[in-house]
């Protein structure tokens, strides 16, 4: 099918015709596409034209994946746009617990929803499980949809989502579907279709390999085991239930022990599993256990969850370490998976093609490594961002955001370059981004700026947008590893009201348990210590750098001054990154003339 027989709109604009022709030879080959495209220029039309046209051609699934609840809709949108031109079928899939219409459900964690709702089931309660099965609808399904069909119905609305799967020709869903080894099973089988009747489109692909070591770790916490053990003491009564009360305290006690090596910091350190499994209840036997309770329960257990992280514990899987985290004073192991690319290799040497892509794409040997892509398959797609010349992007030599550098002199010297960039902007967003949210505290400490808004640990994306709305002219102090440097909206009758991007040093990701093993597993598969670091550091701190200069850059009308204040700017790694996506990046020897070479807009 010629895909631009699908193309729902009257033109193309730079760059997508040939996304989209791309995105069908790799569908019609069965290879692996890397795509750069800028943010909000069109992409995922493209792509699902071009996939979608060899998918129908040869009765393949396409199967487009997100990370966030926010980014389903872009997809949808063009979904419902393409069906205007052929019959098309697709539907969205989200949790159960987001579909979940009984009041007081979306309030709960999803662990103790799953087992909320296994009880309502059960027990005959839940007003959305006693129609029939439900029936299967057609068109393009998003969430509003569903939950009217099923409100119809009288049915549960992810069952209705459930079963429009198998005759749909576009599944919208979020990563853990097909990455999620405990998962992808079910949701194939739904799906009605193998790996290798699936093309795969991957959307922000950057952020897929530490999205995939969140997906595959699995977590203990103190509280789980403290249940765990009311369940045992209420709900079972073999001859066998001392000696497993015996060891379910002895895993509490070390729980409580491993506090002690925190002295009351909040973070993490490696664990041996061989202390835990030594301790800990025979996992087959809590399995047992847990079928005999659950028949009181009438719901999955905490015991059962217990039972699976010590089996996942005890396989010893490469790849994956144990950790301690400390946080409030409780203790939270996690099987912690440090090389996502295993995973990850087995997925895509299985699919019958993929499409990676994101408006800040790392590079390529740094996709093919970290997610173990086969080379002979990878091909690349990389257009510069389309307005690229709008920003002018300066880096100032003599300054660092490294941690031996965090001294009261830099964020003083830092806190004067911010404070005079923002006296010179006559309006809109000065968007100053930290590395980290105790950089950001301490230059908040120094600031003289004033409006400033403060991005914190728990801050909401509403919350800004209010603060936005009260100032002709708002300095927001933000972290680069936090919530609201991706993905954010502030415009204003189609412009972005961020005039001016700071970058309070290079965002640079700390030096964690996960980072420290990737970087071992990475020079390990590089043979080269330098490229491995330059994978684990430099590039995920060019790609949140390019990010935050993208937050003022969302149409071709936008103008924005970006200071980079970290000469680590200017390192070939990140320079070069930079500039492959469009943006020069200029030297300033000094405070003085990065003002200079910085005009802010108006």
């Amino acid at each position: 099918m010629d895909y631009r027989a699908l193309w729902p709109y009257p033109s193309w604009r730079a760059g997508q015709e040939e996304i989209a022709r791309r995105a069908y030879l790799s569908a019609r080959e069965g290879s692996l596409l890397l795509l750069n495209y800028p943010t909000g220029a069109g992409k995922t039309a493209a792509v699902l034209a071009g996939a979608l046209a060899a998918a129908l051609e040869e009765g393949l699934k396409v199967v487009y994946l997100v990370r966030a609840k926010a980014q389903f809709q872009a997809p949808l949108r063009e979904l419902k746009l393409m069906s205007k031109r052929v019959e098309l079928n697709a539907v969205f899939l989200q949790n159960k617990r987001d579909f979940c219409q009984v009041r007081g459900a979306s309030l709960l964690p999803y662990d103790d929803f799953i087992k909320f709702c296994a009880e309502l089931r059960s027990s005959g309660l839940c007003p959305f499980s006693r129609a029939p099965q439900p029936p299967v609808f057609r068109g393009v399904l998003g969430y509003e949809d569903i939950v009217a069909l099923a409100a119809e119905a009288g049915t549960c609305p992810y069952e209705v989502a459930r079963s429009a799967l198998r005759s749909s020709h576009v599944v919208v869903a979020a990563y853990n579907y097909v990455f999620d080894p405990s998962i992808r099973p079910l949701f194939l089988e739904d799906l009605g279709a193998q790996l290798e009747r699936v093309v795969l489109i991957v959307d922000e692909a950057h952020n897929l390999p530490y999205s995939l070591s969140s997906i595959l770790s699995k977590e203990l916490s103190e509280r789980a085991v403290k249940r765990a053990r009311r369940e045992l003491a209420r709900f079972y009564s073999g001859p066998d239930k001392p000696r497993l009360e015996r060891d379910l305290y002895a895993l509490s006690t070390l729980l409580k022990r491993l506090r002690a090596p925190a002295k009351g910091v909040e973070g993490e350190f490696e664990v041996s599993p061989s202390d835990v499994i030594e301790v800990a209840p025979n996992a087959a036997e809590l399995l047992r256990v847990s079928a005999v309770v659950e028949r009181s329960l009438g719901r999955a257990s905490e015991l059962r969850a217990l039972a699976a992280f010590l089996m996942a514990l005890s396989e010893r899987k490469p790849g994956y370490v144990l950790a301690a985290r400390v946080s409030d004073g409780e203790v939270t192991l996690v099987n912690l998976c440090v090389a996502p690319g295993r995973e990850a290799a087995a997925t895509f040497s299985s699919v019958r093609s993929a499409c990676l892509m994101s408006g800040t794409l790392p590079p390529r040997e740094y996709m093919v490594h970290v997610l173990g892509l086969d080379e002979s398959r990878v091909r690349e797609l990389r257009i510069p961002t389309l307005w690229a010349s709008n920003a002018i992007v300066v880096a100032l030599r003599g300054v660092s955001s490294r941690y031996v550098e965090r001294v009261d002199a830099t964020f003083e010297l830092m806190s004067k370059v911010l404070d005079e960039l923002f006296a010179r902007l006559s309006r809109g967003v000065a968007l100053v981004v930290a590395p980290s949210y105790s950089v950001a505290k301490a230059l908040r400490a120094r600031l003289r700026s004033s409006p400033i808004f403060l991005e914190r640990e728990g801050t909401r994306v509403s919350e800004l947008l209010n603060a936005v709305r009260s100032y002709d002219k708002l300095m927001v102090l933000c972290v680069a590893w936090g919530k609201l440097v991706e993905g954010i909206e502030l415009r204003l009758d189609g412009e972005s009201l961020v005039k001016l991007i700071a970058l309070a040093g290079l965002p640079v990701p700390e030096p964690n348990l996960l980072n420290k093993h990737l970087l071992s597993s990475l020079r390990a598969r590089t043979g080269d210590f330098d490229a491995a670091w330059k994978m684990v550091y430099l590039i995920p701190a060019a790609v949140k750098a390019a990010q935050a200069i993208g937050r003022g850059l969302r149409s071709e009308r936008d103008r924005v001054a970006v200071a980079i204040l970290d000469e680590r700017a200017l390192e070939p790694t990140v320079k070069n990154y930079l500039e492959g996506l469009g943006y020069a990046v200029n030297p300033a020897e000094s405070p003085e003339e990065l003002l200079a070479k910085l005009p802010l807009p108006t």
